[in-house]
C-alpha cells in the first residue's frame, strides 16, 4: 500500500525548492538559486522521501522519518534565520516545513501500522 502522506511531503520537499524562500525589496530568492547547491540536496531528499512512499518497507520508513525531521527542523532554522536577517519568509520556507512534517506523520503512521 502507498503512503501518501510521505509521498506528498517529499513531494512539497521538491516543489518547495522552486518557490521563493525570501523576499527583500521586491525580489524572491530561492533555494534553487543558491550556488553552493543546497537546493539540489534538498530536492534528493525529498524525491527519496517519496520513493519510499511508494516502496513501503519498514526500514525504509525510517530513513524517511529521519529525512523528514532533517527537512522540518532545517526549514524551522531557515525561518529564524530569514526572520532575523531580512524579515520576510517566502512560500517555498513555509511549503518546505510542511513537507517535511507531512513526511515524519506519514514515516510514524506507516511505522506503527507495522
Amino acid at each position: 500500500m502507498k503512503n501518501q502522506l510521505t509521498i506528498a511531503g517529499g513531494l512539497l520537499t521538491v516543489v518547495s525548492m522552486f518557490l521563493p524562500m525570501a523576499s527583500a525589496f521586491g525580489i524572491g530568492v530561492k533555494m534553487i538559486d543558491n550556488p553552493e547547491g543546497v537546493g539540489y540536496f534538498w530536492i534528493v531528499c525529498g524525491a527519496i522521501i517519496a520513493i519510499v512512499g511508494f516502496v513501503d518497507k519498514k526500514k525504509l520508513n525510517i530513513l524517511s522519518l529521519i529525512l523528514g525531521l532533517a527537512v522540518a527542523a532545517l526549514a524551522f532554522k531557515y525561518q529564524q534565520d530569514i526572520s532575523a536577517l531580512i524579515g520576510s519568509t517566502g512560500i517555498g520556507l513555509w511549503t518546505m516545513l510542511a513537507g517535511g512534517i507531512l513526511s515524519v506523520v506519514g514515516s510514524v503512521k506507516r511505522l506503527r501500522e507495522e
